[in-house]
């Protein structure tokens, strides 16, 4: 009985390093991939905005360009420093018990009875979705990079659009996976993560 107690024990400490190794593999190819979107939504807004870009002067420009391109890695690092905790990766539903947001009906932070009360707005879950399920905290992390960028946005005198899930007040935030990584790598990360963690999940309940 001991003996078969302490295999499950290995077991789920083996499933355990596993999650975390694929998380790992994830999480190196997401930061390149994050400050590349991060930088073409930028284009795209500055492309968007041209005609407040065309009223700056020069020496306004030159410091734009300079906080923006600190700005990116400072989002990006913020990002890889979440990502690193082990706790985000074995725990990743935001509120595992509650409806999943839909991208376009209930904010996150809408109280979970209320969602059921209305009856619409959101979708039962069932496990781990996909990357860029708003309710999960990996994806939150990925929108979080906003926090970096929206700032200087603002100070430097950008209209804001509405604020939305997944893009900050400004859009610049990729809002879907294929967004920020149009080579689909991260797709197939995701997925070996996620079968790693259904396994980790399944075998804590057992031993629960």
């Amino acid at each position: 009985m001991l003996r078969a107690v302490g295999d499950r024990f290995d077991e789920l400490a083996t499933a355990r390093d596993i999650v975390l190794a694929e998380a790992e593999a994830l999480r190196t190819d997401l930061e390149p991939a994050l400050e590349d979107s991060l930088r073409v939504g930028l284009q795209r807004l500055l492309q968007i905005q041209v005609g407040h870009l065309a009223a700056l002067d020069a020496p306004t420009r030159r410091a734009l360009d300079a906080v923006l391109e600190t700005a990116v890695p400072t989002a990006v690092a913020a990002v890889i420093a979440r990502l690193r905790e082990p706790d985000v990766w074995l725990s990743p539903l935001v509120a595992p018990d509650l409806p999943t947001p839909e991208p376009t009906g209930w904010p996150l932070d809408a109280p979970g009875w209320l969602v059921r009360l209305a009856g619409r707005g959101g979708r039962a879950r069932v496990g781990l979705g996909a990357m860029d399920d708003p309710g999960n905290r990996i994806w939150v992390a990925v929108c979080s990079a906003a926090a970096s960028i929206d700032p200087v946005l603002v100070e430097f005198g950008f209209e804001p659009s509405r604020r939305r899930i997944g893009g900050g007040r400004f859009g610049v935030v990729p809002r879907t996976l294929p967004a920020l990584d149009p080579s689909g790598i991260l797709r197939q990360r995701w997925k070996r993560y996620r079968a790693a963690f259904g396994r980790y999940e399944a075998l804590g309940r057992v031993r629960g």
